[in-house]
């Protein structure tokens, strides 16, 4: 990954007056960043028509180049992020410098949290920078008033009202989720920001004391407004429509089509999908289920499991993993000698619900979750773990897979998993999976049916024996015998 031009070579998309669209995303080192920011890029594509190249994701250094890659196999540009000021809140202030260059006229700065269920772009003017004013007066406008006065301001913007409440706010004073931001203007925008933004950071005590600090960047960016005379529009919330409480939405023109939710991390269930705590009235309900279409359409299993495991530890690998389902596995693997093999390798290992309390020889886990490997290495840190694909695992003689077939999102990576299993197997194999296809499984966005199991074992002829063990939710576990 590199840093400016970077898209020289792609296709541009035109949209009407604005020109080229570019669109550019911050994704930090929490996996719930990857994951909605996967959803949103590849909900942009749909519905604003753009090329993946013209997405620019962002990544900070944390983020694994695994999950890099996952975004790269998707054609989006890639760029690394530098930290700017505190590093946490101010991230956005950093994008411009991997952006300079790039063949483009028009810029949109979007948080990860929001997703895109009509076309944003045709709100967006090529003569204005662009943003919706914030939801609720964060920071209060007395000490908004305060700190421009300590940033040395003699004026201040006018004042207007915030959506959600009766509040007063100044001009400019936007939520951060989404700014628009023709390229003509976008030096001198970036270079006030980021200088006012550092005196906040400077001088952050008064911030701190309100528990506002995280609102620096949308603070200096009205700053950096002010200052700069930049031409400058409020947007309807349509294009920054909040989910993730109740309130009025005077800003929104019923006349037009909610075009972007934003929803914050809070809203995403166990499933991840959007299921915000607030009561929501019918056409909201309808964008939701919209968005959550979206978000089963392109599941991707490492970014799930990594939010899953990160946000929802208590539920993990999911429900054929826990209770009843655990102690059903468990047993069954001491019935059939686990215990007493010379090795062990387990392939989709989880968070070790089922097999760390077994006393088990020579354990190799291999998960392609960062997050679940991170669980099972503290649960059993005198155990190997190893990152999917894992090609250097040696072979064992005991080969376990449970529930990890039924998640490949391919037909390609549901047979390179089975070829996988038989290759390291020794001597046995104990494999679930389905059998059949159900409405169920179908409708599932999580899970996917190619073929028997059975049949795809057959079909190795690797093993002289393969019989039905057991099952237990719709799961059929299989032994498998060299």
């Amino acid at each position: 990954m590199g840093t400016g031009n970077t898209m020289t070579n792609n296709p541009q998309w035109s949209i009407g007056e604005l020109g080229r669209l570019a669109i550019s995303i911050v994704i930090d080192q929490d996996p719930i960043f990857a994951y909605t920011a996967w959803h949103q890029a590849h909900s942009i594509v749909k519905h604003v028509k753009l090329q993946p190249s013209d997405i620019h994701i962002q990544f900070t250094s944390e983020v694994p180049s695994e999950v890099v890659d996952i975004f790269r196999g998707a054609g989006f540009t890639l760029h690394r992020l530098a930290r700017f000021g505190d590093g946490r809140y101010c991230n956005k202030l950093a994008q411009w410098e991997n952006l300079r260059g790039v063949e483009t006229d028009h810029v949109v700065f979007l948080d990860a949290d929001m997703i895109c269920i009509d076309d944003f772009s045709t709100f967006l003017s090529a003569a204005a920078i662009a943003a919706k004013v914030v939801d609720l007066d964060n920071p209060p406008l007395n000490l908004l008033d305060e700190l421009f006065r300590r940033a040395g301001f003699s004026d201040r913007p006018p004042v207007i009202d915030a959506e959600a409440t009766d509040a007063k706010t100044y001009r400019g004073n936007c939520n951060g989720g989404f700014y628009s931001v023709p390229v003509r203007f976008a030096e001198s925008l970036f270079g006030a920001w980021r200088h006012y933004a550092q005196v906040l950071l400077d001088d952050i005590e008064p911030l701190r004391h309100a528990g506002k600090e995280n609102h620096v960047d949308q603070i200096s960016f009205c700053m950096a407004i002010h200052q700069t005379g930049v031409p400058f529009e409020q947007l309807p919330s349509n294009v920054n429509y909040y989910l993730h409480f109740a309130g009025p939405h005077p800003l929104r023109d019923v006349s037009r089509p909610l075009a972007l939710l934003h929803y914050h991390n809070a809203s995403l269930n166990v499933l991840g999908l959007l299921q915000p705590a607030c009561t929501t009235v019918f056409d909201e309900e309808q964008a939701i289920a919209h968005a959550n279409d979206q978000l089963r359409s392109h599941f991707q299993s490492r970014l799930f499991w990594d939010f899953r495991y990160k946000h929802f530890p208590e539920r993990g690998s999911g429900i054929g993993s826990r209770g009843e389902n655990l102690s059903y596995k468990r047993d069954l693997l001491k019935a059939h000698g686990a215990e007493e093999v010379a090795s062990v390798l387990d392939v989709g290992c989880g968070d070790l619900q089922v097999v760390g309390e077994l006393d088990l020889k020579n354990y190799v886990g291999v998960d392609r979750s960062s997050e679940s490997l991170a669980l099972a290495i503290a649960a059993r840190p005198d155990w190997t773990f190893l990152m999917a694909p894992a090609l250097d695992a040696k072979a064992a003689e005991l080969v376990l897979c449970f529930e990890v077939a039924i998640h490949q999102e391919t037909a390609q990576s549901y047979h390179d998993l089975i070829n996988y299993l038989v290759s390291r197997t020794l001597k046995t194999l104990i494999v679930s999976g389905y059998d059949e296809s159900t409405d169920e499984i179908a409708t599932n966005h999580m899970t996917f049916f190619y073929e028997s199991l059975h049949k795809s074992l057959d079909t190795t002829g690797h093993f002289t024996s393969i019989r039905q063990i057991g099952h237990h939710s719709s799961v059929v576990v299989y032994r498998c015998d060299v």
